[in-house]
This record gives structure tokens, C-alpha cells and sequence, in this order.
């Protein structure tokens, strides 16, 4: 309405200025009416503008241009409300010392003696309460206690001894039998009177005891009836609190004293100079509490209570004379200062003697969960009584009672007193205290997580008004349409708009809306609203995540367009709770919200000030920006602040630095700078954790400053940040050796075990389950990242449950601590204890008894410091910034301060930069405390992609930015080597188009061997099933290519499913060396495939009585069987010629041994002997010839065994309660040779040194020496050859050997397939066969589904026994490891006879290479090759590989001792 009139107003002043032009007795003449009219329309905000009457439009468009003001004049709403560290290029252009932590002050210690009174130095603290905390009163006397007056029969004698009906039985009893012995041995009166005098004491001492249990039974019912009708005495809490009342007045009075000062500084009225508390005390008698009454007919969670009162000094009815001389009355001394600065005077208002007394009603609510309390309410039951003494003029000697000289002046103060107090808690009013969120240290407006808003756009926008045109849309983030708290761009001149902005809120509370406001922007009138669209957060509590919300946009109940939008919310990252109770610290992020606390400050430099008492004011920054204006308070040195706090959203926790600037608020002149600080996050953490939180300020001769600071780790997604990663420090080695003795908590069998290790409550590795087993054999080992030393690692045994949640065994708490340590140069240091085997028990929680016990081990290897080009680029840009701004000189104009959230920032305005600048120089110059921090650290080193192969150990560190997915639904795992679960796995893909941004990590151990597997699951696999049907699509590559493909750069690297879809993953790596020494157990060529041909035995015992046996072998690996061969009959030198495969994951630790038995028909199989046989002799791709001495009677066991690197995955072991097989040692899932020479096609020889290099290891993990003589071990190692093909892919012909191979079917099901790729088989020619027949040749698929027909040739005829075919080749889908079938025919029109049949096995590498396969009296030359289906996409160009700077793949390719490792130490 005042707008209204003031533009009314103005216009009525233009047209004055008209008609006055137009009067030709006037002397306004045209030009200055234009000039009037001007001045009046830019003053109402109108937009006018004056132009060349002369000129073209164009040339009048260049003039509106030129008048019209710079930048538009729009009035911003209020968006600061969330506080980050993103810079935006703008600071409050404070010159804030460099961020240090050397002035934190050392944490206090305690300042009490050992008899409870405070040392002198604090006298002063409580020179205004009346006296210091101390135990009792002076006035008290020591009355002593009343005895119990009882006599010593009862005083000596047990209660069980008397009391009881046989006990008075008993003594009728003995006084007839006493008499009667008496008479009978002639004894006089006396001793009748002795039995009496014994019998009537123990009678009087039972039937008091009878009197007194009657007296408590009858007292006790009664108390039940009167218990709700009566009220009941507390004498009990009133004694308590005689003797407490000395200890605590004076500290809740000097709290008082402090808190009141402060609220008194702010409300001082303006004719006032300064208000403040001079004395206050309670007085030396406490409140009593006179009676209770209670409710027992409440809810069972619900206990109510009525409390009578009263607090009554002036009553010495119950005090004794000493106590009452001694008596000290409640007083409060308030000093007013009337005038200004140094004309000023202080009067003393005294109130004294105060007194009340009434009823209260007390209502707890119970829960059940610690601490067992969720709330108090309390109100009182009518209006209590008060009374109190106020002598405002004349001091302690001449002042008079006010209140009761004035008539009617008690009355109108006590109705304000009600009037204050009824709405806040006379019944029905409660005053509510949540005793659960006080108790669990968390205030009830904490924030619990970050609310990200992704706005896309809108349409279908419409103006209310009709007349108003297309609008330019902006929309707005509130909670429950209060403050604005984000705002997206201006879209000019469209009605669907799209922003694609990102809006982040901190969030208190799930119980309110999320508003979403709609604007129309204007240059010159306020935004006109064109509706809100609102979302329901409690939804956030069952789905974190909503995407292409179509939110509508309501304006007067009508809809006026959508705006679409996703909405996520990142919870506040707590520490698990473990079953014993135990709280695990919340885990490592560099995101996170920080809420930074300047709670108050101390001997403030008064100097400057004429009075010397200052009036400060608290400023916060983060990275240079003000965040929060504290209030401003008045006449005090020592200042508490209760408003300088702020919550903000942190995306670089390392990067981010507070600041803090203290200043002195001066009405005429420039407000001075007392004192600052800035200190980084980090710093300020680590002081904290030390218990510091006094700082002394900088750029001043006194003053320090409290701050606090409270960390909650989110880990924030998305467009900020990369889910706040933190880059590690070293790995934890985890050794898994054996778990013994375990508790059973199944009913029927017994527990299915696996260990885990947690690290902030976070799963980080596990081992494969062991079905029905109490005493596991394990013989894993993991690699877990830390990230300082304050970490915890819990290592944990569970049992494995199909239905329901998985339960603990027991656990064991290992601190990061105790094996993180940082030399004197700032490096970590190596905590090589992997051969230190901790035995230690378990437990479910810290009361239960121990049972089981863990094997383990527990080591520490550092990472070294690499450079992130990323932080590099980061802080040279910084460098740049800071050069550029001290290029300007400081005192040369005044810095442009940042907007500031707070109402009191306008004020700071008026301060002259110029001298704070200068303040702020010399104060850094001088504030020797505040000098940067240079703490020695860790050598920084720089990784490239030529110098990868010089580190075989490391972690690389992999960030997942986007994917354009052909599944939704899915999860993208990353896998490394062996391992049977993943390294990371990202959260669910809801899109096609997602954006990942989210970092993870996982251990290599031999770069140069290493595979990385990236799959999309639907299901992520907790229980280590594998199961197929949820691998979407996946891809299997070497470690070293992809990471010099993706080092430091984003790579699109594409998965495909089985149809040939394609998903693509952007991904970005990086490598951080570990500084360890690879333990030869954990190398690449300790696991692989064993492929072991039963040849022949010689010389065994006879165990039949016709002088024959019929042995057979049977083959135990692990204590499992893995063969058997048949039986041969009637032959003491069988010959078997049958061959098997097994997967053997640890060669060193391998327990392999033979068994040969005669098999009988009726009867149990005799043993003839059994030998261990040593796989550490056994060259890698060596086939070799062993002769086994047999430790029976006699005998000899040929057998042929060739043994093939590759990783192996673990998979569950043991049977279930219900199956009687055993699963599969584990699978060959490929990888490439270490150490070994490539030639020709690529196929792996040599590496012959790595066979005697290993030590076995036994199952009780001590090692055995190769000297020692084992019977029945090996007696003989020759170098002989298999059916494997030739590495130079030359038809070389290879000596077969003379007996038929019969492949044994039966661990078909135990040897999982090897990689699955292309087979390319082509049939090239056959000889030797007989002339003039017609040969064809026929190769089938020898799968788990049977045999099928992939090859058939035409049928050819040999004239001379001899064909060659022509492109006879197809390709067949296969593993690996799959065998194939050759069979040869002689090919006639109604029939065909075969000339023989043998198998093969495909050449396994890429580049191929031929076999010569002898099929019966001839020869098959085939050629073969393999090409897996993951290896195309991660293979590197072929231009890398062919060019001569190839040469520098093969420093992977060489072995171990001529490689340059990391250094241990």
C-alpha cells in the first residue's frame, strides 16, 4: 500500500512538472520538465531512458544500452544458507596468518588436590558465589549416629538359628530333656534354673525376630495401599543434599554468573552504559523436597510423580545455632552503569532472600533401548509461591525494601513471573527434556546427512498473468518453504527450461517437505512466483535415491507446469555397533559436514580500547570466505559466544581451512582487529583428538580463542566429489592360518565358519565359507588400505546362514596403532610381522567366556607418496591465485567482501580495509607462533607410465566416472586376480546414462601377472555361490596394460554381454607402490593347474594268494581325493596309461600323496603302499617323469606331470550336513606366465629357476627341509614331454608315449572351466595311413554336455597315405582347458570303418600354433589357436606392441631377481 502511494506520489509530481512547462507564465520550460520526469521515474524504479530524437532505432538501441545500469539490479535471495569449501573465486579479503596448529594450547589437567578442593588459582572463579565447592558446611556439627541396641545374643547369633517353628519346638525340647537329666543325676534348683534362664533368652530372641518380620510384612502392605492416596517422605534425598549443596552451589553459580553476564551485554538499553552480575549465590541450605506421591496404575512406559518443594533460606526452624551464624542467604547484586564511557557511575540493585515453594509433576518415559530414559516432562500442578527482597537504590546499608514499600508493585511482578511461566510449564504446559539424545551427545538439530537435488529442467511453465509474456524461469530449495538454501540459474524466455544444476542441502530432520519454488525473474520488480512443487522426505527413509521425479508446479490450486529433477540423500556415516557392544570409529572420508564452533575467548588486549573493556565479536571463515558473524557483546574482555556455529558441507577435507577473526565493535571508528587464526581441518582433528581446543590468537599480545569442531563423514556422490576417498597410507596384511574349535550354533550339523575383516564397521575382505567345520584350515591372506593410525581393524568369524542374517563366532579388535608408526623423516615404517602367528581366543562380547581360537597373522606395509597430478594441478592453480592477488599490493583499495548469511554483517561495512590489511601483515610478522608448520614428510615421487614395472606391489586406485550401461539394475564389480569376491562394487545402476563418480582401490600383488575383471551383476554375490545367471556382462584383462591405458587418464573401456550388446565405462587409475617384499608362497607361480599321467608301477607286493594283486591309485590332494584310477587284475606291474588335472592354489603348502590298494571283492581293499610326492620339484611347463619308491613291502609308482601357472579361485570347501561330496579345491580362471620367455607364436618355456626357489611349507606353517629323507617320497626326475604344443608352431614331430590315455571323467565336475573364449581349429593334413583310402577326418567338442561335431572334413583318398585339406576350419565357443577328439575314417558310400581315434587339447594362445596328434597307425597335423573373450578390449594398440618401443613390455616378462622391486625397507 505504501508503494502503492509513494509511486502515485511521484507520478503526480511529473504531471506537475508538465502542466507547469505548459504554462506560459511559468519558468519551467520543456527541458527541465523532461529532467524531472526522468529523476521521479528512475526514483520509483521505472525504467527511463533518454534518446537523440534525430537518431536510427539502432543508434537509440546503442544509447538504451549505454544508460542502462551495470549488471542486473536483481535483489538475490538469500542462498548461503549451506556453507561449502567449493571455490568461487571470492574470499572476504581478510590477510589471515598462514593455517598452522603451533599455537594450540596443551589440554588442561585437572585442577583439584587429592582431597577435593581447588587449587588457589581458581579462587577468583568463585569470588563472586559466596564460597569455593568444599565438603560440608562450617556450621555443620558431628552429632554422632544412634546405636543399634541390641544385646549381644543377637549381636553373636545368626538369624538362621532362631525364629523357626522346629526352632521353638526344639527348645521345648531340650528344657524336658535338660530337666529330666538334671533329676536323673541328682542335680538341684539351680540348675533347673539355669535351663530355664538359657530357654527364656533364646525364646525372648525368637519371638522379637517373629515381631520384627511381622511389623515389616504389615508395614509393607500398608505402603501398597497408601501408595496412591498417600504421599511418601524424602528425608532420604534431603540428607544427600545437605552434603552436596556445599559442592555444587558455587558451580552452578558461577555458570550462571557467565551465562547471564552475556545476555545482560545484549539486551543493555541505549541510556544504559552496561549491565552485569556482580554476586550471585544460592545460599549455604539447600532445597528440600518435603514428600512424593506416585501413580502405579500409569502405562507400563510411563512413571508419573508428583514432587512438593520448596526452597525456603529464611527458615531456621531446623538448624542449629552454629548453623544459623554461619548462614549464608541467597543473594543477587546487579550493577548498573549509567552514563558513558569514563563519565559513567555503577548502582547496585540488590534482590536477596528469595524463596518459593510448590507442587511438581514429573512424567518419565521409558524406552527400551541405552539409556533406557527417552524424555522428562515437567510441570507444575497450580502456581507456585515466590517471595524475594529488591533493594534498587542505597546499596547493602542504605537500601529499603521496594517491593514491599510500593503498593501493588508485588502483585503486578508476580503476575509477570506467571505470566512467563504458565505457557512454558503450569499443567497442561510441559517443559520436555530428551534425556536419550542428551545422553547420546548428539543436539536434537544435528545434521544427519546431505540432500543433492539434480534439477534437469521444466516445461509447461505458465505466468499467472495473462499479459505478463513467456516468463525466465528460476527455481528455489527450502525446507517446509522457510529460508532459501540453493537457487538454479536464470533460463531467459522460455517455458521449459533446462538447468541441469546440482543443488546440496544439509539436512536435520526427514520429518519435514522438501519446497521447490518457482520464480519469474524481473530486472526492476520483485520475482513473481509462479508456483511450488513440494516432496515428502520421509520417503528418503526406504529409498535414498529418487530419479526423474515429475514434481508439479501448484499456484493457487491449479497446475502450472513440472519440473523434473532427481533426488538423493547421502546419510551421515556412522561406526557399527559389534555385537559386544562395541562402537567402531565412523570410517574414513574427505567429504563430509563439519560444524566449526567458536565457543569464547579470553584475556582479549583491551589496550586499544579507552575504558579498557571491548565489545567483540567472533567472524568464521572458511577458505578466506565469511561463513558466520557471532552477535556482538558489550564491556567484556573475556567474551562466551552463543550464536558463532556453523554447519558446512566440506567435498576436500585436506584442502579445507578454517579461519577465525575476533574484532572490536566501535560505534565512531573502525572496527580493530583483536586477534586471528586459521588452521586445516585436518590439524585441527588431530589437536582434538588430543584434547586441545585453546588457540592463541594471532597478531595480538594476549588472547586466546576455544574452538571445536565435529566431524560427520558423507560419503557425497555425484557431481561434487568422488565419494570422499582418502588416499592410503599402507595395507594391512591379513593372514588367515586356521580357526580351531569353534562354537557350534547349529542345531542339526555344525556351523558353516568364514573370517572377515571390518574396517569402520565396513566389510573389507572375507574368506570362502567352510561347510560344516569347526576347525577351518583357511591359508588366506588380504590386503586391507588404512588411512591413519586411528583406525580399527576387527577380524571376525561368522557362520554362514542360507536363511537369515550370518552370526558371529567371536572377534578379536586389532588397533592400526599398534602397528603404524612414522620414522623421524615423516615415512611410515615397515611392521614386517607376517611370521609372527598370533593364537588368540574368541569372544561374542567382552562378559561371554571365550570359545574358539583364531590362527593369524597381523603386518603393516606402507605406501610410498605419490604425486596426484590432480592435486598438483590444484595447488599450482592456487599458487597462481595467491600470486596474482599479491601482485596488488594490499593497502591499495579495499578488498570486496563476500555477502555474509549474517544480520549483523552490514555493519562490519563500515571497517577500513585498508588498515585491517595492514593489521593483519604486522601481525603475521609478528605472531611467531603462527609461522607455517614444516613438518618433515615422506619424500614425494612421480609414476609415469614406463616406470609401472619397476613396482610389483601396489594398490591402484581406480575412479569410476559414468557408463552408458545395456543393463540397469546392475552393479559394476571390479575383481582382481584370484579373488573370489570383489574388490568394490559400486552402487545400484537405476539409468542407462549413470553417473558413477565414485573411487575405490584394491591390491595388486604382481603387476606384471596381474588380471582385472570389471563385471555388471544384477545381485551382489554375499555368499560366494558365483552364480552366472547374475553376470550381465564382463571383461578380464592384464593389469599392467589397462592401467597404462587408464593412468591419470579417463578410458572408456567396453563390456559385453552374450547377445553382443556393449557397455561403457569411463575410468581413471592411478598406482601407489607398496614398499613390501612378496613372500614366495603368495607369487602367481605357486597356484595353477596340475596335469599328472598314471603311468605304470613295478614290483608290488603280493597281496592275493595267488601270488597277484589287483591294485589300483587313489590321489589325495588337501586330504581330498581329486583321482581313481581302475583296477588292474591279476598283475604285479600294472600298467594304467590314465591321466588327470588339478587345480592345486598353493604348491608350497600342497599335501600330495598316492595310495595304491588291492581291490577286493567281498572284503576291504588292501593297502600295498602310499607315497607323498613333492610338487616344488616340478618345473613350471616342464613336463617331467617321477618315480615314487613306495613305502610298503616294495614297488615303484611312474608317473608324468607337468605343472601350469594360473590363478586360482577359492570356493567354498567342505560338505554340508546333508551331502556327502566334496566341492572343488577352486577354478583356473587364466592368466599370463611369470618369468617366463616369449618366442615365436608367444607360447610360455624356461623358466626353470623357479622350481627350486620355493620352500615347502607345511600345514603347521613350518618349513621343511629338502634334505630331510621322507619314505616313499620321490626317487627319480626326468625331463620328458606331453601333448602340448610347440612354442615355435613348427611341425616338429613329438615323441608320443606308448600308452593309451583314458581321461578320467569323474573330475569333470571338479575342475571348473578356464577362461571361455574362440577356438579356431583347422585340420591341415593326415599320413600314414594306408594308400588308396579315402580319409576323413572328424574332430568333436568333448564337453560337459557331450560330445558334438565341430570339424568335418571331405573324404579324400590317399593314394600314397597321405591328404592335405583346404580351409577346413571353423570356431567353436569353448574354455580353455576344454578337450577335443580326433577321429579318423576310411570313408566308403553305405558304410565307413575307423582307423582310429585320439585326443587333444587346443593351443592355447592367440597367435595359435600346430600339433601333430597320432591317431591310430598314422598322424593328424592340426592347427589351433584361442582367443578369450575379454582380451580384445583391454588390449593395448597393436601399433604399441609391434613398434620397437615395444621392447619395453618385456622388463614384466623377466624374472624376479633381475627386477628392480620395491624396497622394504
Amino acid at each position: 500500500m505504501l508503494e502503492g502511494t509513494a509511486d502515485k506520489a511521484a507520478e503526480l509530481k511529473s504531471q506537475g512538472a508538465l502542466e507547469a512547462s505548459r504554462d506560459p507564465n511559468s519558468n519551467v520550460d520543456a527541458r527541465a520538465a523532461e529532467e524531472t520526469m526522468m529523476r521521479q521515474a528512475k526514483a520509483a524504479g521505472a525504467g527511463a531512458y533518454e534518446f537523440d530524437p534525430d537518431a536510427t532505432p539502432e543508434q537509440k538501441k546503442a544509447q538504451m544500452r549505454a544508460q542502462a545500469p551495470v549488471g542486473r539490479p536483481h535483489r538475490k535471495h538469500q542462498t548461503a544458507a549451506l556453507v561449502t569449501d567449493q571455490d568461487d573465486g571470492q574470499t572476504a579479503g581478510y590477510d589471515l596468518p598462514p593455517p598452522s596448529k603451533e599455537g594450540a594450547l596443551a589440554a588442561p589437567g585437572s585442577s583439584a588436590d587429592a582431597n577435593g578442593t581447588i587449587s588457589k588459582d581458581e579462587d577468583d572463579v568463585y569470588s563472586k558465589t559466596g564460597w569455593a565447592p568444599r565438603f560440608g558446611n562450617p556450621g555443620d556439627e558431628d552429632e554422632g549416629t544412634m546405636l543399634d541396641h541390641q544385646d549381644v545374643l543377637e549381636g553373636k547369633l545368626d538369624d538362621k538359628f532362631f525364629g523357626d517353628w522346629y526352632h521353638n519346638a526344639g527348645v521345648i525340647v531340650f528344657a524336658c530333656l535338660s530337666s529330666w537329666v538334671v533329676a536323673v543325676l541328682g542335680g538341684g534348683l539351680g540348675w533347673v534354673f539355669l535351663v530355664m534362664a538359657i530357654c527364656g533368652t533364646y525364646y525372648r530372641t525368637s519371638l522379637r525376630r517373629v515381631r520384627r518380620n511381622f511389623r515389616d510384612d504389615v508395614n509393607r502392605e500398608m505402603s501398597k495401599a497408601r501408595l496412591e492416596t498417600d504421599v511418601e517422605t524424602l528425608e532420604w534425598i534431603n540428607s544427600f543434599l545437605a552434603k552436596f549443596w556445599p559442592i555444587y552451589a558455587p558451580v552452578i553459580c558461577a555458570t550462571i554468573i557467565s551465562s547471564v553476564d552475556q545476555v545482560l551485554s545484549t539486551s543493555t538499553p541505549g541510556f544504559l552504559d552496561s549491565m552485569r552480575m556482580k554476586f550471585f549465590t544460592l545460599g549455604t541450605k539447600p532445597p528440600r523436597l518435603e514428600h512424593v506421591k506416585t501413580y502405579p496404575r500409569a502405562e507400563d512406559d510411563l512413571v508419573i510423580m508428583d514432587w512438593k518443594f520448596s526452597f525456603t533460606p529464611n527458615d531456621t526452624a531446623d538448624l542449629t545455632a552454629r548453623q544459623i551464624k554461619n548462614k549464608v542467604n541467597p543473594k543477587v547484586v546487579l550493577e548498573v552503569r549509567v552514563g558513558k564511557a569514563m563519565l559513567s557511575k555503577g548502582l547496585d540493585i540488590i534482590v536477596e532472600d528469595m524463596a518459593c515453594s510448590g507442587t511438581m509433576r514429573v512424567k518419565v518415559k521409558l524406552q527400551l533401548p541405552f539409556p533406557h530414559i527417552e524424555r522428562v516432562e515437567i510441570c507444575f500442578l497450580g502456581k507456585p509461591t515466590f517471595d524475594f527482597v529488591c533493594k534498587p537504590i542505597g546499596g547493602d546499608m542504605l537500601g529499603f525494601d521496594m517491593v514491599g514499600f510500593l503498593p501493588g508493585l508485588e502483585s503486578f511482578i508476580h503476575e509477570q513471573i506467571h505470566a512467563v511461566l504458565a505457557p512454558m510449564m503450569y499443567d497442561p504446559n510441559v517443559f520436555p527434556i530428551e534425556i536419550a539424545k542428551m545422553l547420546a551427545g548428539n543436539p536434537v538439530d544435528q545434521a544427519i546427512g546431505v540432500l543433492q537435488v539434480t534439477f534437469h529442467g521444466a516445461h509447461g511453465l505458465k505466468n499467472p498473468d495473462k499479459f505478463a509474456g513467456t516468463p525466465d524461469p528460476y527455481a528455489t530449495v527450502s525446507i517446509n518453504n522457510r529460508e532459501v538454501l540453493g537457487k538454479t540459474k536464470t533460463v531467459e524466455q522460455n517455458a521449459s527450461p533446462r538447468w541441469n544444476e546440482t543443488v546440496n542441502v544439509i539436512l536435520t530432520s526427514l520429518r519435514e517437505p522438501l519446497t521447490i519454488q518457482v520464480y519469474d525473474y524481473n530486472e526492476y520488480r520483485k520475482d513473481k512466483e509462479l508456483g511450488v512443487c513440494t516432496f515428502n522426505l520421509e520417503q528418503l527413509e526406504t529409498d535414498t535415491e529418487h530419479e526423474n521425479q515429475q514434481l508439479e508446479v501448484i499456484a493457487n490450486g491449479r497446475p502450472r507446469g513440472v519440473v523434473q529433477c532427481d533426488i538423493r540423500f547421502f546419510p551421515v556415516m556412522e561406526g557399527q555397533k559389534l555385537e559386544d557392544g562395541t562402537e567402531l570409529p565412523p570410517p574414513e572420508s574427505s567429504t563430509g559436514i563439519v560444524k566449526f564452533s567458536v565457543e569464547q575467548a579470553k584475556e582479549l588486549d583491551g589496550t586499544s580500547s579507552l575504558g579498557g573493556s571491548l565489545n567483540p565479536y567472533a567472524v568464521l571463515l572458511l577458505n578466506g570466505k565469511e561463513v558466520q558473524v557471532s552477535q556482538k557483546l558489550k564491556r567484556t574482555n573475556n567474551p562466551i559466544w552463543s550464536n558463532a556455529s556453523k554447519e558446512m558441507l566440506i567435498t576436500d577435507r585436506k584442502k579445507a581451512k578454517l579461519g577465525l577473526v575476533i574484532k572490536d565493535d566501535q560505534s565512531l571508528t573502525t572496527d580493530p582487529i583483536l586477534g586471528s587464526y586459521q588452521i586445516k581441518i585436518n590439524d585441527m582433528l588431530e589437536l582434538m583428538g588430543k584434547g586441545q581446543e585453546w588457540y592463541h590468537l594471532a597478531g595480538a599480545k594476549t588472547g586466546r580463542a576455544k574452538m571445536t569442531l565435529q566431524w560427520k563423514p558423507v560419503a557425497l556422490k555425484g557431481a561434487l566429489t568422488g565419494g570422499g576417498y582418502i588416499t592410503p597410507i599402507g595395507v594391512m596384511r591379513v593372514h588367515f592360518i586356521r580357526a580351531t574349535d569353534l562354537k557350534n550354533l547349529d542345531t542339526v550339523g555344525k556351523s558353516d565358519p568364514y573370517g572377515r575383516v571390518l574396517l569402520s564397521g565396513i566389510q573389507k575382505a572375507r574368506t570362502v565359507t567352510w561347510k560344516n567345520n569347526l576347525s577351518p584350515q583357511f591359508d588366506e591372506i588380504f590386503y586391507i588400505p588404512v588411512h591413519s593410525a586411528r583406525e580399527k581393524l576387527v577380524v571376525e568369524m561368522m557362520d554362514e546362514e542360507n536363511v537369515g542374517k550370518d552370526r558371529t563366532l567371536g572377534q578379536i579388535e586389532v588397533a592400526a596403532s599398534d602397528y603404524v608408526q612414522q620414522g623421524e623423516d615423516g615415512e611410515y615404517l615397515i611392521h614386517d610381522s607376517k611370521n609372527e602367528v598370533m593364537s588368540t581366543p574368541l569372544r561374542i562380547n567382552q562378559n561371554s567366556p571365550p570359545k574358539g581360537t583364531l590362527n593369524f597373522t597381523v603386518a603393516f606395509y606402507p605406501t610410498l607418496n605419490v604425486i596426484d597430478p590432480d592435486d598438483e594441478e590444484r595447488d599450482e592453480q592456487e599458487a597462481r591465485a595467491s600470486l596474482e592477488g599479491s601482485a596488488q599490493p594490499s593497502m591499495d583499495g579495499a578488498p570486496q567482501h563476500a555477502r555474509n548469511i549474517s544480520t549483523n554483517t552490514a555493519s562490519t561495512a563500515k571497517s577500513n580495509d585498508n588498515d585491517m590489511a595492514r593489521a593483519l601483515a604486522n601481525n603475521e610478522r609478528d605472531q611467531h607462533e603462527t609461522d607455517e608448520v614444516h613438518e618433515q614428510g615422506a619424500p614425494k615421487i612421480r609414476i609415469e607410465r614406463e616406470d609401472l614395472t619397476r613396482y610389483e606391489s601396489g594398490l591402484i586406485v581406480f575412479k569410476i566416472i559414468d557408463g552408458q550401461l545395456a543393463h540397469t539394475g546392475t552393479h559394476l564389480e571390479v575383481l582382481m586376480d584370484d579373488m573370489l569376491y570383489p574388490a568394490y562394487s559400486t552402487n545400484k545402476v537405476k539409468t542407462a546414462n549413470y553417473n558413477f563418480n565414485e573411487t575405490g582401490d584394491a591390491m595388486v600383488r604382481e603387476l606384471d601377472l596381474s588380471r582385472i575383471t570389471l563385471r555388471l551383476v544384477s545381485e551382489v554375490d554375499q555368499k560366494g555361490e558365483d552364480d552366472e545367471e547374475d553376470i550381465k556382462a564382463k571383461i578380464t584383462g592384464p593389469t599392467l596394460d589397462t592401467l597404462k591405458r587408464c593412468l591419470y587418464t579417463p578410458t572408456q573401456i567396453a563390456l559385453r554381454d552374450s547377445q553382443g550388446r556393449e557397455s561403457k565405462v569411463t575410468v581413471s587409475m592411478r598406482y601407489l607402490p607398496v614398499k613390501m617384499q612378496l613372500d614366495p608362497s603368495e607369487s602367481f607361480n605357486n597356484a595353477g593347474s596340475l596335469r599328472v599321467e598314471v603311468l605304470d608301477a613295478n614290483n608290488l607286493p603280493a597281496a592275493d594268494r595267488n601270488g597277484y594283486s589287483d591294485p589300483y591309485c587313489k590321489f589325495e590332494l588337501n586330504g581330498q581325493e581329486v583321482h581313481k584310477t581302475k583296477v588292474q587284475k591279476k598283475t604285479l606291474h600294472p600298467s594304467w596309461n590314465e591321466y588327470f588335472e588339478a587345480p592345486v592354489r598353493s604348491r608350497t603348502a600342497a599335501d600330495f600323496k598316492v595310495d595304491i590298494y588291492d581291490w577286493d571283492f567281498a572284503n576291504k581293499a588292501d593297502h600295498l603302499g602310499s607315497a607323498i610326492i613333492d610338487l616344488n620339484v616340478l618345473e613350471p611347463f616342464r613336463a617331467q617323469e617321477i618315480t615314487l619308491n613306495l613305502d610298503g613291502k616294495s614297488g615303484a609308482l611312474r608317473l608324468k606331470m607337468l605343472f601350469k601357472p594360473d590363478y586360482v579361485t577359492r570356493s567354498r570347501q567342505g560338505s554340508s550336513t546333508f551331502s556327502g561330496t566334496f566341492s572343488a579345491p577352486g577354478k583356473i580362471i587364466g592368466a599370463p606366465v611369470k618369468g617366463a620367455t616369449f618366442v615365436g607364436g608367444g607360447v610360455a618355456k624356461g623358466a626353470s629357476f623357479l622350481g627350486n626357489r620355493f620352500k615347502r611349507t607345511s600345514s603347521s606353517n613350518h618349513p621343511v627341509s629338502p634334505s630331510q629323507e621322507v619314505r616313499g617320497g620321490v626317487a627319480d626326475v626326468r625331463d620328458t614331454s606331453m601333448d602340448v604344443g610347440e612354442a615355435n608352431g613348427t611341425n616338429k614331430s613329438l615323441p608320443a608315449t606308448p600308452h593309451n590315455r583314458q581321461r578320467s571323467f569323474g573330475q569333470v565336475s571338479q575342475s571348473p572351466a578356464a577362461e571361455q573364449g574362440t577356438a579356431t581349429i583347422c585340420v591341415m593334413s593326415a599320413s600314414g595311413f594306408q594308400e588308396d583310402t579315402k580319409l576323413e577326418v572328424r574332430i568333436l567338442h568333448d564337453s560337459v554336455k557331450g560330445l558334438k561335431e565341430v570339424v568335418k572334413t571331405k573324404a579324400a583318398k590317399a593314394k600314397t597315405g597321405e591328404v592335405a585339406y583346404d580351409d577346413e576350419t571353423k570356431k567353436v565357443p569353448c574354455n580353455a582347458d576344454n578337450k577335443f577328439r580326433v577321429i579318423v575314417r576310411d570313408h566308403h558310400t553305405f558304410s565307413s570303418e575307423d582307423l582310429g581315434e585320439a585326443g587333444f587339447f587346443i593351443n592355447d594362445q592367440s597367435s595359435g600354433g600346430t600339433q601333430e596328434v597320432k591317431v591310430g597307425s598314422g598322424v593328424v597335423v592340426i592347427r589351433s589357436s584361442f582367443q578369450p573373450n575379454e582380451s580384445a578390449n583391454l588390449r593395448p594398440p597393436s601399433s604399441a606392441r609391434e613398434s620397437p618401443a615395444g621392447k619395453k613390455h618385456m622388463g614384466r616378462l623377466l624374472a624376479k631377481k633381475d627386477r628392480s622391486v620395491t624396497p622394504s625397507g
